[in-house]
């Protein structure tokens, strides 16, 4: 800015008694005209008057402006443009996209610890009517009992509100759904969901056991539970493996999407030991649908009786007439086998036979006794319930399922107590029941023969994975040639 003094002297700005009178601002203007912002100095007496100099002019300039224009409320928070030249907005146009409706809703819940379905599905949202409706379209499709707290239940609802679709999804395959028809009435259907069934072939090296070699190699413990069904009559599992055994399977594999969903049957296995030799065994299923596993001979690999009446984890307690009870603090006979397992597993019978108890028994909690050819009583105890329609006097026949594992009775925890008795005296199952089976009949024998053919030959292309240490070499032995009294 200049620092020449200007050729003019400023007016001192007036006081309150003292109004500006007109002709003072149009000078003032000619002033502020002439001068320009470079000779103003920015002081509080200047900076008043350009305040007040502006306010005055937009009084005079634009007094007829606002008299055309309405006022804008200010309560309104409009913002009126910083560029009044700017053309106003265009009209929606006819040819513009009109917007998707919204989509419908959709909510997942889970089924919880609700006490039954109904009041499931009222906790997820349904109306009672809607949950009526619900019920009715699954009646008959979708078995209510089964409902467990992690199954997940979704709700899809229209536009306006309405149950549009259910769907109650018990696993990633098991999956029920209800739509309302054109006529508004509620359907109910099981989802079909395709699974890719094949044959696969594993194997691996013992070290410490069989189930953490078959662990090791990525396979599930429940395979374990084959392998002790079908060898158990020919091997001691706990004292006849040897690091450096070998283990195959042959296992239909169940495959969602390309991944691998679940296990199904297992057809073939092999177990490759230094004390025993080669072992194998095959499923072989009858024309009226029932399977079993088959040495090479075509025996029962169980033989006439099952000495392990069910799929468990491990031996909890052996059978020992001079045992310490673990609850009564005394030496109690313990006069079975008590075979851990997760609640609700199967349990069959170990032969057929005439089912001669079913119901609580003190001590025993649920307990079942079959009454079997030869004078043998078998005994399961500690049952969380029994398979449904067993009564007294019903025959079973071998591997039916009769009950299911629990804890009930004096137990510490769910297992199975597995009893034999003979002639009114209890005998060690694990000794006693080794009898051979008889082997299938010819028409059956030729079948077999060739399904075992065919799955010895999968078993011999398994490769197996490098050994972990410098494991001594199993040498193959020929299974022992057949009884000549077949």
């Amino acid at each position: 800015m200049s620092a020449e003094e200007p050729p003019f002297k400023l007016r001192p700005l007036p006081t309150i008694e003292f109004p500006i009178l007109p002709e003072d601002i149009a000078r003032e203007r000619r002033k502020k005209l002439l001068i320009g912002s470079s000779i103003i100095t920015l002081t509080g007496l200047t900076g008043a008057l350009f305040f007040l100099w502006p306010g005055i002019e937009r009084k005079e300039v634009h007094a007829a402006d606002r008299q055309a224009q309405p006022a804008v409320p200010a309560d309104l928070g409009c913002v009126p443009p910083s560029d009044a030249s700017a053309p106003p907005p265009p009209p929606p146009s006819d040819s513009a996209p009109l917007r998707d409706p919204p989509p419908r809703t959709q909510s997942r819940h889970r089924f919880g610890q609700s006490p039954g379905f109904r009041p499931a599905l009222l906790s997820a949202g349904l109306s009672s009517s809607e949950a009526d409706a619900v019920i009715a379209a699954l009646e008959g499709v979708l078995d209510f009992r089964r409902c467990r707290p992690e199954h997940e239940i979704t709700i899809e609802r229209d536009n306006e509100g309405a149950l549009k679709r259910f769907e109650y999804r018990a696993s990633p395959v098991q999956i029920y759904e209800v739509r309302r028809d054109a006529n508004g009435t509620f359907r109910g259907v099981r989802v079909e969901v395709p699974l890719e069934v094949t044959e696969a072939g594993h194997g691996g090296f013992i070290t410490a056991s069989l189930g953490e070699a078959i662990e090791s190699a990525g396979l599930g413990r429940q395979l374990v539970g084959p392998f002790i069904e079908a060898f158990e009559n020919r091997i001691d599992f706990q004292s006849d493996l040897r690091p450096g055994d070998v283990f195959k399977v042959v296992v239909v594999e169940e495959r969602l999407n390309g991944l691998l969903y679940r296990y199904g049957q297992v057809l073939a296995m092999e177990l490759r030991t230094q004390k025993k030799g080669v072992l194998r065994s095959f499923y072989f299923a009858s024309p009226d649908g029932l399977g079993d596993f088959f040495d090479e001979s075509g025996r029962p690999a169980q033989g006439s009786w099952l000495r392990t009446p069910l799929h468990y984890d491990h031996i909890s307690s052996p059978f020992d007439p001079k045992r310490f009870h673990p609850i009564l603090r005394r030496i109690v006979p313990h006069n079975g086998i008590d075979y851990a397992a997760p609640p609700g597993t199967p349990v069959w019978a170990a032969a057929a036979g005439e089912v001669i108890w079913v119901g609580e028994r003190g001590p025993n909690g649920n307990l079942v006794s079959i009454a079997h050819q030869g004078g043998y009583v078998t005994h399961y105890a500690h049952l969380l319930r029994f398979a449904q329609g067993l009564r007294r006097g019903m025959r079973v026949r071998q591997k039916q399922v009769i009950g299911y594992v629990g804890s009930t009775g004096r137990s510490t925890g769910p297992h199975l107590h597995f009893a034999l008795e003979r002639d009114g005296r209890f005998i060690n199952p694990a000794t006693v029941l080794n009898m051979q089976g008889p082997p299938l009949p010819p028409p059956l024998m030729l079948r077999f023969r060739a399904e075992m053919g065919r799955l010895r030959r999968l078993l011999e292309k398994i490769e197996l994975p490098p050994p972990p240490l410098a494991l001594p070499k199993v040498e193959s032995k020929p299974p022992p040639p057949p009884d000549p009294m077949d």
